[in-house]
């Protein structure tokens, strides 16, 4: 990895002296790619492009790189222990990787003093050493939007003045917009992040952290000059890459709520068969239970020892926790030995306030949610009404 970046550190740096005098030829742009359909892609790109006019060198610096092939990655990414890195490329290469993708690149080109442009290229250099080039990716606050934002308002010496009108929107409902054609990872997102991505006073400049809204910032954006003098801080721009819409995602036809429709059907109908044959289903409540626990794991992995952002905050955890798989177990013990179920009326208690709390706290739970929980409840309150269980 350390001879990866130095190689790539040297490289660059060997173009840039090649380039001679930077002052009076420097373009800089931002570049916002549009998303992809993996998972780590579905809220776009944002990159930093840096052209010397005079010499025709053009690079991409990009900080949302990192190494998927190192030791425990899966591992690390869960945790909210990864390193991304900032990565330097020629434009050429960004933009053949992204038309191979089918995705749209769109071009802003900042209007800057030769000494600010200057100033970019500086820190963005000062980025790619060895020792600067990792940083904690925290996909909320510290993210290859944000980087890039910073870089441009540490290196402009005059005032930048955001002027779009503020929306109210939450970090959540920012996500949302952008998992339209995603339900799965949708519903996944909110099955683990908690109330804290509910923040009402999540304000404009948070919301940078998704690339399309800070490139709509960037439009209105001006430079406040010391003697009140404004100018756009944004110059020209365009359309570098059109979106394929062949190799666009397209929504499954088989959705979470689809699949949760059908659960609580499906378990309706078991408990009232229970309840007119006067007997209990266990593989039902073993399923439920098994899954609820297998669920858990992720959810309550996050909760007590991730590093990201908001999971700590998450009241799913009352419902999806390891617990569940020894309530499993307890459930097959019980069939198995033709015994009663001497804890469900723990379990009714726990779904029962867990119920109550959906519409008491601040998180914002998805309508599926909401399913899952009656679903739960309902199951629950029938196997308290089988007497003989």
């Amino acid at each position: 990895m350390q001879t990866f970046l130095r190689y790539t550190y040297t490289i660059v740096l060997s173009l840039l002296c090649m380039c001679g005098a930077w002052a009076n030829s420097l373009r800089v742009s931002v570049l916002t790619c549009s998303p992809g359909s993996d998972a780590y892609a579905h809220f776009g790109h944002t990159a930093i492009r840096v052209m010397d006019i005079s010499t025709m060198q053009d690079v991409v610096y990009n900080y949302g790189c990192f190494d998927y092939t190192s030791k425990w990655f899966v591992y690390k990414f869960i945790k909210g222990e990864t390193d991304y890195i900032l990565g330097a490329e020629s434009a050429q290469m960004f933009f053949y990787r992204y038309k191979s993708m089918g995705l749209e690149v769109m071009e802003q080109v900042l209007n800057l003093k030769d000494d600010d442009a200057e100033n970019i290229v500086r820190l963005l250099n000062e980025n790619l050493k060895p020792e600067n080039v990792e940083y904690r990716y925290n996909y909320l606050y510290d993210n290859c939007t944000t980087r890039a934002r910073d870089i441009i308002e540490r290196a402009i010496t005059d005032d930048i003045v955001y002027t779009k009108a503020a929306i109210k929107l939450t970090a959540r409902e920012e996500l949302h917009q952008n998992l339209e054609q995603a339900p799965w990872l949708r519903f996944g997102i909110d099955l683990v992040l908690g109330q804290e991505l509910d923040d009402k006073n999540f304000d404009k400049r948070h919301q940078m952290f998704i690339p399309s809204h800070y490139a709509a910032e960037l439009d209105s954006a001006l430079i406040v000059m010391d003697d009140g003098i404004e100018a756009p801080l944004v110059s020209d721009k365009q359309i570098l890459l059109d979106a394929n819409p062949q190799m666009q995602e397209v929504a499954p036809i088989i959705t979470p709520m689809f699949v949760l429709t059908c659960l609580i059907i499906l378990v309706c109908l078991v408990c009232a068969q229970d309840i007119k044959k006067r007997r209990t289903s266990h593989w039902l409540d073993i399923t439920l239970s098994t899954a609820q626990g297998l669920a858990g794991i992720i959810v309550a992995f996050l909760f007590f020892c991730s590093e990201h952002p908001t999971v700590g905050s998450n009241w799913m955890v009352m419902i999806m926790n390891p617990l569940y798989l020894v309530y499993a177990g307890y459930l097959v013990h019980c069939a198995i030995k033709k015994k009663k179920n001497r804890v469900k009326y723990v379990n009714l208690a726990v779904l029962s306030l867990f119920f109550v709390l959906l519409f008491v706290v601040k998180q914002v739970f998805p309508t599926e949610t909401y399913i899952l929980a009656f679903t739960l409840l309902i199951r629950a309150v029938t196997v308290i009404k089988l007497k003989n269980n």
